[in-house]
């Protein structure tokens, strides 16, 4: 292995670059948001593609992008809202397809909602009556709602 490793510090660094970028496998890097309204009710979205359970908002970065810019960049475009970006809650790790999700928190701050093509629906539901989701979704809403709740309403 020391052997390997210093033959490897040796090489230019594009090649370095080149090895690392074949033998490493690439994930997709999303941001998705977790937003609660005052009155503790959680903003979900039903998308045009993909499964048709409620979802959370967000989206994929583009490179050399923010993690927060991203979030906010995707909820203006799908809804015409504008949001603050609370505190990072988890990272999920996909189990269907190799994919990493920051999850953050998120208030609304302004704007009217609009639906864009890539949604059908945008709703608040209180977190006793939350419709058909995602499962790894639902569980985000379960282990930190009461976290974006204090958060939301400190920021208010």
């Amino acid at each position: 292995m020391r052997l390997l490793a210093a033959a490897f510090n040796r090489a230019p660094v594009r090649w370095q670059r080149r090895i690392l970028d074949r033998t490493q496998p690439r994930f997709l890097v999303g941001v998705v948001g977790l937003g609660i309204d005052p009155d503790g009710r959680v903003i979900l979205a039903r998308h045009r593609f993909g499964a048709p359970q409620w979802r959370l908002l967000g989206g994929y970065l583009h490179p050399r992008e923010r993690v927060e810019d991203a979030l906010r960049r995707e909820i203006r475009e799908e809804t015409g809202l504008e949001i603050e970006v609370g505190p990072l809650l988890e990272v999920d790790t996909g189990f269907r397809w190799r994919h990493v999700d920051l999850v953050y928190t998120y208030r609304v701050a302004s704007g009217t909602a609009r639906l864009d093509e890539e949604l059908i629906a945008l709703e608040r539901f209180a977190p006793d009556d939350l419709p058909a989701m995602r499962a790894d979704q639902r569980g985000v809403v379960e282990r930190h709602r009461e976290a974006a709740l204090a958060w939301s309403r400190s920021r208010a």
